[in-house]
């Protein structure tokens, strides 16, 4: 899992923003049991995404 996937989640939350849907306290959040990109687990380091492993998934962060 890439960059490309929260991208397309920014995109949805912009989508709603536009239809007036309050996302101030939305944060994206990506699933996978392959792995995440470097560049994503930058950006979870950041706090623009959660990732949730399989790890986490079944026994909690």
């Amino acid at each position: 899992m890439d960059l490309g996937h929260l991208e397309r989640l920014r995109r949805i939350l912009h989508l709603l923003e536009a239809r007036g849907v309050d996302t101030t306290h939305a944060t994206p959040a990506c699933s996978s049991g392959a792995g995440f990109s470097p560049e994503l687990r930058e950006a979870a380091a950041r706090g623009e995404v959660l990732l949730v492993d399989p790890e986490r998934l079944y026994r909690g962060s």
